[in-house]
């Protein structure tokens, strides 16, 4: 019988680094089944500027003037040490491809449930990174969210936006300090569409989304709908 090769490199590699649960520590899983049915996936849906929850995540009429972006939406709400933030974290600084599918599920749990909000758009964008970030980083995990976003609802990724100035990371920053940190640090690929999805893993204060929106409608595109596995 032939020989599985990639089978049997992630068995040996099982036996070798174990995976543990990041809700329980139970070994096997980046999560188990049971702390994956505790996570509430149903979507955090509140205006990207005063973060006030509405039933679409519209921009209210009150901060539409202030926003770039004309909906927010989210699966699960941001704690640096909740099961959805240690998820991040592990994707951000341990990037294993088993960390990525339980992201996958997480977005069919929120589609399941809100497959229509998502029936306008064209295109999907990600958040980018410096070249010097994704150097470090070795991938961008916007970009891998992206992909599977594309995949569930069939539309395409698409490469409009690119970060021509090495920024600080927006988690150690102010709220003042993130708006001044991305301003101008974003360019677009001269890319016009009428409803872009603009993905990234965290919005909190919606800073570095605002910025990239700003960028996308200045090149013609009607409607931004930024969506983030997590809502700080």
């Amino acid at each position: 019988m032939p020989v599985d090769l990639k089978q049997l490199f992630g068995a040996t590699k099982d036996c070798v680094f174990p995976v543990f649960c990041l809700g329980c520590d139970k070994e096997g899983e980046w999560v188990c089944q049971d702390c994956f049915g505790r996570m509430d996936l149903r979507g955090v849906f509140c205006c990207p500027i005063c973060h006030r929850p509405n039933e679409n995540g519209f921009c209210c009429a009150v901060c539409r003037p202030q926003s770039h972006l004309d909906k927010a939406l989210a699966i699960v709400v941001y704690q640096e040490e909740n099961l959805a933030g240690k998820l991040i974290k592990a994707l951000k600084y341990n990037y294993a491809e088993e960390i990525t599918n339980a992201f996958a599920k997480m977005i069919d749990g929120f589609l399941i449930h809100h497959l229509g909000v998502l029936s306008e758009i064209d295109l999907i964008v990600q958040v980018p990174l410096h070249r010097r970030r994704l150097a470090e980083r070795g991938f961008n995990q916007a970009r891998l969210l992206a992909d599977i976003l594309g995949q569930k609802i069939g539309r395409p990724v698409v490469d409009l936006l690119k970060r021509d100035r090495y920024t600080l990371q927006q988690a150690k920053l102010s709220r003042e300090e993130r708006r001044a940190n991305v301003h101008h640090a974003f360019f677009n690929s001269n890319f016009s569409a009428n409803a872009v999805l603009l993905v990234d893993d965290v919005f909190t204060t919606g800073a570095t989304m605002q910025e990239c929106a700003r960028v996308l409608k200045s090149s013609g595109v009607k409607k931004v709908i930024g969506f983030s596995v997590a809502r700080g």
